[in-house]
């Protein structure tokens, strides 16, 4: 448990940093509300193909912010494979953005965690205009582009809660 408190203050701490970093030189965050459309972006995936949020309107997505260092992040990875593979068929897709890390790094964690969703490598401006501040941070985004709920952190229920979400917007 001190371990899982210990990377959460550490994740705060690095985009509090960073947040305000942007902030000082006058770029604002412009966090996402449910009933928002979500803020397009543009990040590469692990093979440096470029992805854009909006290449995946029509469907659901679940946005995910992580990192390979985070714990409760590493524990939604087997979580978020189920769900992917239980919607994908059905016009569902989870993509995960990761701030900034060494392509490598996600690359070996993509395989040891047989990761089967698209992963893409972001920047903080991304981050930011999602108001992350804290990770796992996961948005879902209706078929129309509109974010239509947020989870922070892990939960018990997070399967029911995020197939709850997926099953009524789908």
């Amino acid at each position: 448990m001190k371990s899982i408190f210990a990377v959460i203050v550490i994740a705060f701490i690095v985009f509090s940093s960073a947040a305000c970093k942007k902030k000082e030189a006058g770029v604002e965050a412009e966090p996402s509300s449910i009933g928002d459309i979500a803020p397009d972006f543009t990040p590469k995936d692990v093979n440096g193909n470029t992805v854009r949020l909006s290449d995946y309107k029509g469907k659901v997505v679940l946005i995910e912010f992580w990192a390979t260092w985070c714990g409760p992040c590493r524990e939604l990875t087997p979580v978020l494979n189920k769900i992917y593979e239980k919607y994908k068929d059905k016009g569902f897709v989870v993509l995960a953005l990761t701030p900034e890390e060494n392509t490598n790094t996600v690359k070996s964690y993509i395989k040891e965690n047989n990761v089967t969703y698209p992963v893409l490598i972001t920047d903080i401006k991304t981050t930011r205009r999602y108001g992350v501040i804290s990770i796992p941070a996961s948005f879902l985004i209706s078929r129309d582009g509109r974010v239509a709920e947020k989870h922070l952190g892990v939960t018990r229920d997070i399967v029911q809660e995020f197939s709850s979400g997926i099953e009524k917007l789908l």
